[in-house]
């Protein structure tokens, strides 16, 4: 197992376990990106093909935006009465 995919499990461990103690969305979506991010640099450089590259790289993206559209939601709700 490589440096890399170490990280990544460690990310989307702490990304769980955070859930279950009431993380907030922003952190968990983007500890998940994160580590989707860190597969798809681990598949890149293991060759594993063009293919699964894209998809971690599309699957992070979703993950991130998901992490904003939180951090942007979160604002308006604190500034409505």
């Amino acid at each position: 197992m490589s440096i890399t995919s170490a990280f990544a499990i460690t990310a989307a461990l702490t990304a769980v376990i955070g859930l279950f103690a009431h993380m907030p969305a922003r952190w968990f979506f983007g500890l998940l990106a994160l580590a989707s991010l860190l597969i798809g640099l681990d598949a890149a450089l293991r060759g594993l093909g063009d293919n699964w590259v894209l998809l971690t790289l599309v699957t992070a993206a979703a993950l991130a935006g998901a992490a904003l559209h939180d951090v942007c939601t979160s604002g308006r709700r604190r500034r409505t009465p």
